[in-house]
């Protein structure tokens, strides 16, 4: 981890092993707190904003979009390098939430396989009976231990939860000045 990131991740109760040369975080913190430093974080939409997104709003650009997605990540997933079998990668929008004024801003768009894509939206796996399989790969590529990851997904549920109830306004302004719309 860069030493910059040593501050804020110490602030918020991040420990560093120096036996095991790594940072954990110990019990009784949210993990959740990390997701910037955590490989593949699952990322939970509200439920209210689900039928909003950069597909809905810009149906007729979507595919030109997606398109320049993948080929700047080199038709790569931008977590663990892998990619999928039926298609190598999927695009995902990484968003930010602003509690106090309600708006859902699109920070960026990366290019995932199938196996991180799902892993960000672990509801629907779970939905779709594609739970075990989506454990399986964010514990390989974070380096977790079960419990950990059982404690992250219930948090992440809790803060879906909440997401939730709000009714998010989307600021998409990351496409206009990224794709000149």
């Amino acid at each position: 981890m860069p030493k910059e990131y040593e501050g804020f991740v110490t602030e918020f109760g991040a420990k560093y092993d120096g036996r095991m040369k790594s940072w954990y975080v110990p019990d009784g913190v949210v993990i959740s707190i990390f997701n910037p430093f955590i490989p593949l974080s699952i990322e939970l939409v509200p439920a209210s904003n689900w039928e909003s997104n950069v597909r809905s709003e810009f149906k007729d650009d979507w595919k030109m979009i997606k398109s320049a997605v993948y080929k700047k990540a080199g038709y790569r997933c931008e977590i663990c390098g892998g990619q999928g079998d039926a298609h190598p990668v999927e695009a995902h929008e990484v968003w930010s939430y602003n509690n106090q004024t309600g708006i859902q801003k699109l920070e960026y768009i990366i290019s995932l396989c199938p196996s991180c894509h799902k892993a960000k939206h672990i509801g629907l796996a779970m939905v779709n009976g594609e739970a075990e399989a989506v454990k399986k790969h964010i514990l390989k590529v974070n380096n977790w231990k079960m419990e950990d990851l059982d404690k992250y997904i219930n948090e992440a549920f809790y803060l879906f939860d909440k997401r939730s109830s709000i009714k998010w306004t989307l600021d998409l302004s990351y496409i206009k000045d990224n794709f000149h719309m």
